[in-house]
C-alpha cells in the first residue's frame, strides 16, 4: 500500500518574509529604546505591529492598549506577526506551485506531439 505524499512544512518564501519581518521588528525595537521617552518614540514600532493590535481589537473586542514599554506584549507581537508572515509565504508557495503545475498539465495536454 502506498501512503499519500503530504505536503512539506516548509517554506523558502515564508522564511524569507519571517526573516525579513523579525529583522526590522528587532531594528523598530531597538530604535524605540534609543529614543524611549521622547514623543511618539513607539510610533514606527506601533505602526508595525498593527497586524497583532487589530487582531487583539477583534479577540478582546475593545481597544487594545500598545506601547514599546509594555515588553511582554511587543514579543508577543514579534512573534505572533512573524509566524503570520511565514504562514502567509507558505500559501503563497503553494499557491505558486499549484499554479504552475496547473498550467504546466494544461500546456502539455494542448501541445501537438500529444
Amino acid at each position: 500500500m502506498k501512503l499519500p505524499r503530504t505536503a512539506s512544512a516548509f517554506s523558502w518564501t515564508g522564511l524569507a518574509l519571517a526573516t525579513t519581518h523579525a529583522a526590522i521588528f528587532v531594528y523598530l525595537y531597538v530604535d524605540y529604546r534609543r529614543h524611549a521617552g521622547a514623543w511618539f518614540a513607539d510610533l514606527p514600532l506601533s505602526l508595525f505591529s498593527w497586524p497583532f493590535v487589530a487582531a487583539m481589537n477583534f479577540v478582546t473586542g475593545s481597544s487594545f492598549d500598545f506601547a514599546g514599554d509594555m515588553t511582554a506584549r511587543v514579543a508577543a507581537a514579534g512573534a505572533t506577526d512573524t509566524a503570520a508572515l511565514y504562514l502567509v509565504g507558505w500559501g503563497l508557495g503553494r499557491g505558486a506551485r499549484a499554479l504552475s503545475s496547473a498550467l504546466a498539465l494544461k500546456f502539455r495536454a494542448s501541445s501537438p506531439g500529444s
